[in-house]
């Protein structure tokens, strides 16, 4: 009674140190090896081994194996149906010998089991199975034990634990599959992305944005360092990622940064990476964004908000292309093109203090400026088209604007540049509640204050020309209801009005005066 309970814990205790080995290790070839060198040494198995089919052929192969040589492993080839473990495979049940040396269709392909003189050699093998999906074959042998009572538990427990190792050779399958679909989604995206980024794909026929695409080409297969200048959203990262696929390091990674999303303490760790233990909550080591962008480019965005601290380190990388981790001390070399850009004067930043300037001229290698959407009226219309054609086929619909509504985007300030463009299509196409988007369908900043500096320097509106005039009649009429509305739910108080609408105080003040409205209030 003792010895049985001994031999039942020792099957327990078999079974969840394989459940252990199998869920927490990554390798699974390495995984299965450990859990057959468990089952020698709690069970007392002799040898062990798994038998996996060839995807192409469906020859069944000694793929893992405790306990045979390599000469033995490789002559263990079994085809659907032949021998013990030709025959599981087929049927998918277990086989139970009490001693392969009397059974006359063992095959001992691997000529071991000649070897072992005394006592019974009992021979167990048993299915990887998944439902009803066969994946592979379990096999132990052991020496001596002889009993049905024994044989019949050594099969129950490698039933068990082939159930275990059928789960984990599904799940590795079904890794295998996510990571081959996941290369070629990627393979795809690079493909995409580096069509979409080509010079010639990005939208723009003005003389400046020709004079930029110009420098894109001049630039790219150098590794000079390029800093892009220009108002937020006039499509910095769009051509830094332009230079980058127009250059020799196309096939290397295009790493950004954004300088300014990140608080000191973490972007330094961002940038140069940090040594497990360098600070509160790094539980590991890891690289910063040089390392990851070896053999590529850096794109360091918004530089102008890095913190003076970290400006030195970034001017030694620089000027060595070297640098070390947070907590380490070992240099580290880096083989990265850097392109940065930013929308801060930083000139009057180097005058003021705020921004280093010998890292200043180190940026400042090729400048690029990119204008500013209402410096390039004329690829306002090609871009709206562009957008148009590019939302209605994200989201499956034909939408189109009136000419009334294009002849108001080209006089629109845009202050968010194209960024405000792309956002406004997006929506127009997504709100559109008709094939054809009209000017009471567009957000309330565009279609009621168009060029305000202009208008406020004028004693009075500017007369619109006889071609003009019935659209120039409508755009005042919209306006004056617009500001009626906002001041009657505001309750006449211009401050308030002028939250809701977006204006300031004195916007809305010379509107009341244009259009003639005062509060029904005042005596």
């Amino acid at each position: 009674m003792e010895n049985r309970r001994s031999l039942e814990k020792a099957e327990i205790s078999a079974i969840y140190e394989v459940g252990k080995i199998l869920t927490s290790a990554q390798n699974l070839p390495r995984a299965l090896g450990i859990s057959l060198r468990t089952l020698q040494s709690f069970l007392g198995f002799a040898r062990a081994a798994i038998h996996l089919p060839d995807a192409v052929t469906r020859e069944i192969r000694m793929e893992v194996a405790a306990g045979y040589t390599a000469e033995e492993r490789g002559r263990a080839r079994y085809v659907w149906g032949e021998g013990i473990v030709g025959k599981t495979m087929k049927t998918g049940s277990p086989i139970a010998i009490p001693d392969v040396r009397q059974e006359p269709s063992f095959l001992d392909k691997t000529r071991a089991h000649g070897k072992t003189r005394e006592g019974s050699l009992s021979y167990i093998s048993v299915p990887l199975k998944i439902g009803d999906e066969v994946l592979g074959v379990l096999t132990a042998e052991r020496i001596g034990r002889a009993g049905t009572r024994a044989l019949e538990a050594d099969t129950r427990t490698l039933m068990v634990i082939g159930c275990l190792i059928g789960q984990a050779l599904k799940l590795h399958k079904a890794i295998e599959r996510l990571q081959d679909e996941f290369q070629r989604q990627r393979q795809e995206f690079e493909k995409t992305i580096r069509k979409t980024y080509r010079i010639e794909n990005i939208v723009g026929q003005s003389k400046r944005m020709q004079e930029v695409f110009a420098s894109v080409v001049s630039v790219a297969p150098s590794r000079a360092t390029v800093l892009l200048r220009g108002e937020s959203g006039t499509g910095k990262e769009r051509i830094a990622r332009a230079i980058h696929q127009a250059g020799p390091r196309a096939d290397g990674p295009f790493v950004t940064v954004n300088c300014a999303a990140l608080p000191e303490t973490l972007l330094e760790s961002e940038l140069f990476g940090h040594k497990r233990g360098a600070f509160t909550g790094a539980v590991e080591e890891r690289k910063g964004r040089f390392e990851q962008a070896g053999g590529g480019t850096l794109f360091l965005d918004e530089v102008g908000d890095i913190p003076l601290p970290t400006q030195v380190k970034l001017l030694r990388v620089l000027q060595d292309r070297k640098f070390e981790r947070l907590g380490e001390n070992r240099t580290i070399s880096v083989d990265v093109r850097i392109i940065a850009a930013t929308n801060a004067d930083l000139e009057k930043m180097v005058e003021g203090g705020r921004f280093r300037e010998d890292l200043f001229y180190r940026l400042n290698v090729i400048p690029i400026y990119l204008p500013p959407l209402r410096d390039r009226r004329e690829d306002i219309i090609p871009l709206t088209e562009h957008f148009l054609e590019r939302f209605n086929k994200e989201h499956g619909k034909t939408v189109s604007f009136a000419p009334e509504v294009l002849e108001l985007l080209l006089e629109y300030r845009w202050p968010g540049n194209v960024r405000e463009l792309e956002n406004l299509v997006e929506r127009s196409v997504v709100m559109a509640k008709s094939p054809v988007v009209h000017i009471p369908d567009l957000p309330r900043p565009v279609r009621t204050s168009p060029t305000m500096e202009a208008e406020s320097a004028l004693p009075a509106p500017a007369a619109a020309e006889p071609s003009q005039a019935p659209r120039a009649v409508y755009l005042r009429a919209m306006e004056r209801e617009e500001l009626r509305r906002a001041l009657e739910a505001t309750g006449w108080v211009i401050a308030r009005a002028a939250r809701l609408l977006g204006w300031t105080p004195r916007q809305v003040a010379y509107k009341m005066k244009k259009h003639a409205l005062s509060s029904p209030w005042k005596t």
